[in-house]
């Protein structure tokens, strides 16, 4: 039986795959965004509930790197290609941020519109993925990091 405290199996790999055009102020928010997304398919990622000496009650971050890439346009047609055409990967997980998405400030709203909606042609400013090593390294390919 693993000890308490120690760290929970990690997911292989995390990249967040963001619209290259992008300005850092929505970068940061939309990769926030598919960041809690991922980890909360994941609760062994993230979310631990910490206490420290003094009492004060907090929870984990990510213990996994989360790698933050940059694709155009084109790059990012590509990506959802092969998220779409490719085998379905076990305990792979993926979270959207699509243009619409941006606009959107109610939760209901958005999960209603993503139903109404075939993302493989939507414009996308993000993408996470979190699984294999290999799974997301073939996904995401030579994409560079985001600066």
């Amino acid at each position: 039986m693993p000890d308490a405290l120690s760290a929970p199996a990690d997911p292989a790999k995390v990249a967040i795959v963001l619209a290259a055009d992008l300005a850092p102020g929505p970068a940061a928010n939309i990769a926030a965004c598919i960041a809690a997304g991922l980890a909360a398919s994941r609760p062994d990622w993230a979310g631990r509930a910490l206490v420290d000496a003094s009492g004060w009650r907090s929870v984990s971050s990510s213990h996994v790197p989360i790698t933050i890439l940059k694709a155009p346009v084109t790059a990012m047609n590509a990506l959802l290609r092969r998220l779409t055409e490719g085998p379905a990967q076990d305990n792979g997980r993926i979270s959207l941020f699509p243009a619409y998405a941006h606009a959107i400030h109610e939760s209901s709203e958005y999960w209603h519109r993503h139903g109404l909606v075939s993302h493989a042609e939507e414009p996308m400013l993000g993408v996470g993925l979190v699984g294999a090593k290999r799974w997301v390294s073939s996904m995401t390919g030579s994409l560079p990091l985001w600066r």
